[in-house]
């Protein structure tokens, strides 16, 4: 991985100095479509918490008010990533309750658009985990030396069933601070370890969950359902508010 970024690293001066770069500076934010039931549910699009690495390399922030996130300058020497966290003020639901949609820099970019989905949302979310737990460690394993190609083929076609089906399932900064330590291998992309929990429903559905792949659940008020938990709380979104629960604890908020 290193010969290859000293390769890009190459081919990038010498196109600078033959004359104008053809990688643009600036690019067009494209974000996803909504996951089904949330606009109905929530009642209004949802404003998005935008980060990104600018052409400086300085990690960068933005609130965008709608679905125009407008341009942005971005660091293209290596691989980098976007991240777009959906969020409702006035529903109290802030970025990071539910997960991000995302984009990995160039693999993501075509005419001067960067376009941000879903699926590319955890591929840039370990990422950013991998890049925090380099900065803690002292190691050469940094994000953009990682081979994303291979990973986003591994991750998209040929993990386990479950995890091609909801990625959210892995525990992914788990799985970057193992890359960071020991390396990456394939088997570190597994589920997490859940148990079967039973939860008493506090309202009437439709219920979303965080992940934008979980479908959307038609639970009644008082009902029981039993739910595969892990000890990271999880977050379920009604008309009613937002439940927080993991295998060891609930948490219900109404909506204001």
């Amino acid at each position: 991985m290193k010969t290859q970024h000293f390769l890009l690293f190459v081919i990038a001066a010498l196109v600078t100095s033959c004359g104008p770069s053809p990688i643009p500076e600036s690019y067009r934010v494209q974000m996803p479509p909504s996951p089904p039931f949330r606009t109905e549910l929530l009642g209004k699009e949802c404003r998005w918490l935008l980060e990104w690495y600018d052409s400086g390399g300085k990690l960068r922030r933005t609130e965008i008010p709608g679905n125009d996130a407008g341009t942005i300058d971005i660091l293209n020497e290596w691989p980098s990533a976007v991240l777009a966290w959906p969020y409702w003020p006035e529903k109290s639901i802030v970025a990071g309750f539910f997960y991000p949609a995302g984009a990995l820099f160039p693999f993501d970019a075509a005419d001067g658009k960067i376009i941000l989905s879903w699926e590319a949302g955890v591929e840039a979310y370990f990422y950013r985990e991998l890049d925090r737990a380099r900065s803690l460690h002292t190691t050469n394993r940094m994000p953009e030396y990682f081979d994303w190609k291979r990973f986003r083929t591994l991750l998209r076609e040929e993990a386990a069933e479950e995890l091609r089906i909801d990625p959210w399932l892995a525990d992914w900064k788990g799985i970057a601070e193992n890359t960071v330590r020991s390396g990456f291998r394939r088997s570190l992309i597994r589920a997490e370890s859940r148990d079967s929990t039973e939860i008493v429903i506090p309202h009437a559905g439709p219920w979303l969950g965080a992940s934008p792949f979980r479908p959307v659940e038609f639970w009644e008020k008082g009902g029981d359902v039993l739910l595969l938990l892990s000890s990271r709380p999880e977050i379920f979104v009604c008309p009613g508010g937002i439940l927080s629960a993991s295998s060891n604890s609930r948490l219900w908020n109404p909506f204001p």
